[in-house]
């Protein structure tokens, strides 16, 4: 079973987040935590939508508790698995953005049947190309 921002919102909510602060910091945690130690932009604006609040103000609570991060760089993922690796030449084309972004290869994603695969900032996306790459990028600079 995957993790599920919206179940997790939902499950802090009952706890009493937003109003909760130890729910709202315990929903925060869990989000940096599913993410590997920051928490993307996307995520904390998704989260601030979820949960009827401004992002502003849950980007102060993470600056605020010395636990949280938000994420201050973009991570790109590439899945190396063979499947991916033999449809497309995504590593190839990311490094034309090492400069912009932190780029991985990572073992198989499981996506095979949709591949070649990546994630941007924890997000998954399927089949994936040099269009994708730069339109990803070109939107995170902004």
């Amino acid at each position: 079973m995957s993790w599920d921002l919206k179940e997790a919102i939902d499950y802090y909510r009952r706890q009493g987040a937003p109003g909760d602060q130890t729910a709202l910091r315990n929903l925060l945690g869990e989000i940096q935590s599913e993410q590997g130690g920051a928490i993307p932009k996307y995520l904390l604006t998704a989260a601030a939508e979820g949960l009827g609040v401004k992002e502003s103000y849950l980007a102060a609570i993470v600056r605020r508790i010395p636990s949280l991060r938000l994420a201050d760089h973009h991570v790109l993922e590439i899945c190396a698995g063979p499947n991916c690796s033999r449809r497309g030449k995504l590593a190839a084309e990311a490094e034309q953005y090492a400069g912009k972004v932190e780029i991985r290869l990572v073992p198989c994603m499981r996506q095979c049947g949709k591949g070649p695969n990546l994630r941007f900032d924890g997000k998954l996306y399927n089949t994936a190309d040099a269009q994708l790459l730069d339109r990803l990028i070109r939107e995170a600079d902004r």
